[in-house]
């Protein structure tokens, strides 16, 4: 991501913290291994990011951020492929939620 605040400003430890949340959430949307709970890791940053709640939309003003730009740079991401599953990741997904489900009917 590029920075939306002039250099040398002084961050507060709050701010800091928020951006490493979006950071982390960039960087999980960009998985390409094969640990399941990062693969799920990437599912739900990657569902975040295109639901764009409250949630989402406070993570990034608390990170100074307008959720736009945040949008606009995931967007970014997705078209240039970087946020594809690969085929080991969507056959997991499929086998979880197929998991999920059955506990979910016959719990």
């Amino acid at each position: 991501m590029i920075a939306t605040y002039p250099e040398g400003r002084h961050l507060l430890p709050e701010e800091r913290l928020w951006k490493a949340v979006l950071w982390r959430a960039f960087d999980d949307t960009m998985y390409q291994g094969k640990e399941r709970t990062l693969i799920v890791a990437k599912d739900n940053a990657i569902k975040w990011f295109k639901a764009r709640t409250q949630d989402f939309i406070n993570v990034c003003y608390f990170s100074d951020y307008q959720p736009s730009y945040i949008t606009q740079h995931y967007t970014k991401l997705k078209y240039s492929g970087k946020t594809n599953y690969t085929a080991h990741q969507t056959k997991y997904l499929k086998h979880r939620q197929k998991y999920l489900y059955s506990q979910i009917k016959y719990g």
